[in-house]
């Protein structure tokens, strides 16, 4: 992240970023497939069934999703404010990691049906995960950007409650559809 601050994306090669860690490039595509990936990549993601493992099966979808969203971003924000808040400006800014930022959360959302399942002993709803999760991941998005806009001076956690809240609050005047 030092060296995409300091050179920018572009301009930073995967040689320098492997120097940097003393190893080889060749050992670097070991662990990241991309740099793009280097980016993208944090060590939450792997926890994620874990945390819908704890959840209880019974609890909400929405509360599911909340609690994992709230976890990890408290998890990224409390261990390094200064990276997290460089990997949101990067995925804003250049086309290609906003993309797959984009891309990500897509797929992420479909991902986490099988933990979903492990977790409360049935198969989700598949249209109601992608539905409420891309929705939630949205907001959180959101909440990213004026965290950004703020220069990370704002509450990460606070503005992501907010948007959420915001997402809930929104939702409970829609109407239901007529038959």
């Amino acid at each position: 992240m030092r060296l995409f601050e300091l050179h920018g994306y572009e301009q930073t090669t995967v040689e320098q970023i492997a120097e940097a860690a003393a190893i080889s490039p060749r050992t670097f595509f070991r662990y990241f497939p991309t740099k793009e990936d280097v980016v993208l990549w944090d060590e939450y993601d792997p926890l994620v069934a874990e945390i819908l493992a704890s959840r209880p099966a019974d609890e909400s979808l929405a509360d599911t999703f909340r609690a994992v969203i709230r976890e990890t971003v408290t998890g990224l924000y409390g261990q390094d404010p200064e990276r997290l808040l460089t990997r949101v400006r990067l995925t804003s800014t250049v086309p290609e990691l906003r993309a797959r930022m984009r891309d990500e959360r897509t797929h992420g959302v479909e991902l986490v049906l099988p933990a979903l399942a492990e977790a409360r002993g049935r198969q989700p709803d598949a249209m109601q995960v992608r539905v409420v999760g891309s929705a939630m991941l949205g907001a959180v998005a959101i909440a990213l950007d004026h965290w950004q806009e703020s220069d990370g001076k704002r509450d990460l956690i606070g503005l992501i409650d907010d948007a959420l809240d915001s997402l809930a609050a929104a939702m409970r005047e829609l109407s239901p559809a007529s038959p």
